[in-house]
């Protein structure tokens, strides 16, 4: 890329060069003095076009040098002179936008005139000028050609370039057309299943709640009671998660606050206590932590994996006995979830096998891992270590 950017300007200065040693005896020393200023004038003309260009006049006017001028012509019609510190003033406003065009048009059309008149005009190092009409109109016609070449060049760069960041603004504007339809496509989507979420679950928990308390009110047994109490709070604390869920889904995204507002390492404990006797776990070694509170997300990770796992215990193995060990290793989350045989027949309820892979799913997010496999004694254990310094989500 750098040597097709270099490619016209080595070749621009390859041709002045050898043109100025073709014609160095034809106008004295001083007509080559001048042909070599103008030479080397070529490379500033990006930096300090108008200085490059006033550089080649006298080549141009005391010999027969035309490549340097025209070079240096090319790149003020280009844009150059724009670009040049302190020859236009620098103007972002629109409405100054019709004034800088006009100037930049005045300035092109006068260098571009400057150019012609000098190399026309008789200068008197010059060898004698006939004046005949064929001469003259031969000369004009030189003179037109060479400042008029080089400035429809520049002013066609200068139009493709702008052509060219026009489109680019205009790939960008349909990026972001697309990015926003998309945003937008996912929002409403979000809104559907909030509606669905709220008109469906939440009716169907709502009368499991009023359906379990009214039975705690009249049952008869002690222990009829606490199963229909037991009931009752859990479909409680179910309408509570989808409320949440569905106020999550209502918000074009979801901040880390509001994850934080979730459950946590502190919800365990109840689980494990409603999971029944059988259920034991350990997490002092994480809640009383030398390095500070894990972040939330891997909080709200580490719960959810607890809470799917006693989910399927309950349903595949009821009565197993059940071990949750959640600890901090270095700069890791350890979290394990051990089952033995079920004493009870498998429960008959519904299933959409994905919970394990949702588990995997948030585990991979964090940038962790996980397993789930039967464990060599019997029952099943579920383990997911993740971390607690991560950079971000997984791609």
């Amino acid at each position: 890329m750098r040597f097709r950017a270099a490619a016209p300007d080595t070749a621009l200065l390859a041709l002045s060069a050898t043109e100025v040693w073709a014609t160095r005896s034809f106008g004295g020393p001083v007509s080559l003095v001048f042909a070599c200023l103008g030479t080397a004038a070529l490379p500033l003309r990006h930096r300090f076009p108008l200085a490059a260009y006033a550089t080649t006049l006298p080549a141009l006017a005391l010999g027969y040098i035309w490549f340097s001028p025209m070079g240096t012509l090319y790149e003020i019609s280009a844009g150059g002179a724009a670009r040049g510190r302190g020859i236009l003033p620098r103007r972002t406003r629109r409405s100054a936008m019709a004034g800088w065009m006009s100037g930049r048009a005045l300035l092109i059309g006068g260098c571009a005139l400057l150019a012609a008149v000098v190399n026309l005009a008789p200068w008197p190092f010059r060898d004698p000028v006939s004046w005949s009409l064929s001469d003259t109109i031969l000369a004009v016609m030189l003179s037109a050609l060479l400042a008029v070449a080089p400035t429809a060049l520049g002013l066609l760069a200068s139009s493709r370039r702008e052509l060219t960041g026009r489109l680019a603004e205009l790939a960008a504007s349909r990026e972001r057309e697309h990015a926003l339809a998309a945003e937008q496509a996912v929002v409403r989507e979000r809104a559907r299943l909030a509606r669905e979420m709220h008109d469906t679950v939440a009716h169907h928990i709502s009368l499991i709640a009023v359906q379990s308390g009214a039975l705690e009110a009249t049952a008869k047994g002690p222990q009829a009671r606490a199963a229909a109490s037991a009931v009752r709070e859990l479909s409680r604390d179910a309408l509570d998660e989808l409320r949440r869920m569905v106020g999550l889904l209502r918000l074009p995204a979801a901040t880390a606050r509001e994850l934080a507002a979730g459950p946590g390492l502190a919800g365990i404990p109840a689980l494990i206590a409603a999971a029944g006797p059988q259920t034991h776990g350990d997490l002092a070694a994480v809640v009383e932590g030398a390095d500070g509170e894990p972040p939330a997300e891997v909080q709200q990770a580490a719960y959810r994996i607890v809470q799917e796992a006693l989910t399927n215990v309950r349903k595949h193995a009821p009565g197993a006995p059940t071990r949750v060990r959640v600890e901090r290793r270095g700069t890791e989350l350890l979290v394990e979830v051990r089952n033995g045989p079920g004493a009870e027949p498998p429960a008959a309820l519904p299933s959409g096998g994905h919970g394990l892979a949702g588990l995997r799913e948030r585990a991979v997010q964090l940038g962790g891992e996980f397993a789930a496999l039967p464990a060599p004694s019997g029952g099943f254990l579920v383990r997911a270590r993740l971390p607690l310094l991560a950079d971000g989500p997984a791609a």
